[in-house]
């Protein structure tokens, strides 16, 4: 799938995907700090986030590395420390076909060690245009998370991504915070799939797309975006983006969240590489 990158575009994507996980991370409860050592830093327009407690990729990264203006030799040397200090030490600096410097920032990450990690991760981006029917019918009912069912949140999400239940507290904690709106797909009264949407300047990222291993193939995450891009919409939004693992070069169409947000408007417009050291 050929890329479409517009640099006003990746921007916004790029900027509302940091802001998204570093207030995750901030609102991570005084005990799950503690316990699982988690941390965030802004780095210039950088953010570092970092979880011991949750050694994978997602939860150990640099995020917005060159975007907005160009980073330095020094700067990216400070943000490496930062991680390292931090950071699980499978920990990836992400970067975008449009980061700055354009030229150089890749040859100073390899200089330094650093690999590129597989394949990335596509980013994807629609606009505001009105959702259609649903292509996928279901029969689950979408709904929004209020405050006392945070925890319940939390552990579809959980069980769902197969992470440690010591995670549940930092992921019920998006629940009725500002700019955050969480939802769950039932059947009957039993949540079966959760889907977040943070919204920041006129923006919107959405994620902690995941269903139970029993209910998947029911049609939980086409409702779950078409409500969210829904009520995005109403609110607002004027451009929506979410991310997935990059499939394989003509493999898109076997891979079910490219297809559930493709179905749903979505197109992939860059693929982000992870660059690892000592891989």
């Amino acid at each position: 799938m050929k890329n479409m990158i517009d640099k006003s575009v990746s921007t916004s994507i790029e900027i509302v995907e940091r802001e998204a996980w570093l207030d995750l991370v901030v609102a991570a409860p005084a005990d799950y700090v503690e316990s699982s050592k988690v941390s965030s830093a802004r780095l210039g327009a950088m953010v570092g986030i970092a979880d011991l407690g949750v050694p994978i990729t997602e939860f150990n990264r640099i995020l917005g590395l060159g975007i907005g203006k160009p980073v330095n030799e020094a700067e990216l040397d400070q943000a490496i420390a930062w991680m390292n200090d931090n950071a699980a030490a499978s920990f990836a600096l992400q970067v975008s076909p449009t980061a700055l410097p354009e030229a150089r920032l890749v040859e100073w990450i390899l200089e330094r060690g650093f690999k590129n990690a597989g394949n990335g991760w596509a980013k994807l981006y629609r606009d505001s245009v009105p959702v259609v029917d649903q292509a996928v019918p279901t029969t689950l009912d979408v709904r929004l998370v209020e405050a006392h069912q945070a925890e319940e949140f939390g552990r579809v999400a959980q069980a769902a991504f197969g992470l440690p239940e010591t995670i549940i507290p930092l992921l019920s904690a998006i629940v009725g915070r500002p700019n955050w709106k969480a939802y769950l797909a039932y059947d009957g009264d039993t949540p079966v799939a959760s889907g977040a949407m943070f919204l920041d300047n006129k923006w919107a990222w959405l994620g902690v797309d995941a269903t139970l291993p029993d209910y998947r193939g029911r049609g939980a995450q086409n409702a779950l975006i078409r409500q969210r891009v829904s009520e995005g919409i109403s609110a607002g939004v004027v451009g929506f983006t979410a991310e997935t693992g990059q499939p394989p070069e003509g493999q898109e169409g076997s891979n079910k969240s490219f297809n559930n947000y493709h179905r749903s408007g979505f197109t992939r417009v860059y693929a982000r590489r992870n660059y690892k050291f000592g891989i």
